[in-house]
């Protein structure tokens, strides 16, 4: 009785935390991703949401293998899916969960908006700057922001950090075999730059430019630390708050 209850002490002490674990952050992402979805079904390729860049990109993997447009059309909800739902697999974690971890790690990246503000504000692009990257015009209605706010935290979260952090780490830690702490930073630095790129910052405003830069990087710490569903719900209340004030006459 002691030692069974010794061993459940330390497999929980080995668990990782509640943000680095699959299933607590899918649960976490499901509002958003079927607010996501449920406009793409009502409104299709009319949606701001679906000129997000990243979202272009992943629809364009999908096509690569000869996929249904409708498939295309939903491939940033349907890969973010299938990734944690596998990953979960993998784990041979229970399937058991609490309502209060997902509602924890929801919370929690409401409350790492305030540091994206509060740079902004400091560089003076508060509600002139949105972390959403689209092509053609920006959102007319409330609802198409929001959507477009969560489109993009969701596939540029996807491409940046969960693909581009793990992709990069995997290249200096575990195929260079640099340290962990070095591997992981220059990973965060790397997909900060790129994520800086991707907002072509030929043209906007220097200022525009270094918050960008500064939220890769904070975006990037966030999910190396709090995990996946914190930085995507950070960079989605983050452009709501933005792209709603830019609705207002």
């Amino acid at each position: 009785m002691i030692s069974d209850n010794i061993a459940v002490c330390k497999s929980e002490i080995h668990k990782p935390a509640i943000g680095q674990r699959p299933l607590p952050t899918l649960l976490a992402l499901l509002p958003l991703i079927i607010v996501l979805e449920a406009a793409l079904v009502l409104n299709g390729s009319t949606l701001s949401a679906t000129r997000v860049l990243a979202h272009e990109h992943i629809g364009e993997a999908f096509h690569f293998f000869g996929l249904a447009p409708q498939v295309v059309l939903h491939g940033t909800g349907l890969a973010i899916v299938a990734i944690l739902l596998v990953w979960h697999g993998l784990t041979g974690d229970s399937w058991k969960i609490t309502i209060r971890q997902p509602a924890q790690l929801f919370f929690e990246g409401c409350i790492a908006t305030a540091p994206l503000l509060a740079m902004a504000a400091f560089l003076g692009t508060l509600y002139t700057t949105s972390l959403a990257a689209a092509t053609g015009p920006m959102p007319l209605s409330s609802i198409d922001a929001i959507v477009l706010a969560i489109g993009a935290g969701l596939s540029e979260e996807l491409l940046f950090r969960m693909v581009g952090i793990a992709a990069l780490h995997w290249l200096f830690v575990d195929l260079f075999k640099w340290s962990v702490a070095t591997g992981t930073t220059l990973a965060v630095i790397a997909t900060a730059a790129a994520f800086t790129m991707y907002h072509d910052p030929s043209s906007l405003p220097a200022s525009a430019t270094i918050f960008i830069a500064a939220s890769g990087l904070y975006l990037g710490a966030l999910f190396v630390m709090r995990g996946f569903a914190v930085a995507v719900i950070a960079h989605a209340a983050y452009d709501v708050i933005v792209l709603l004030d830019q609705l207002r006459p």
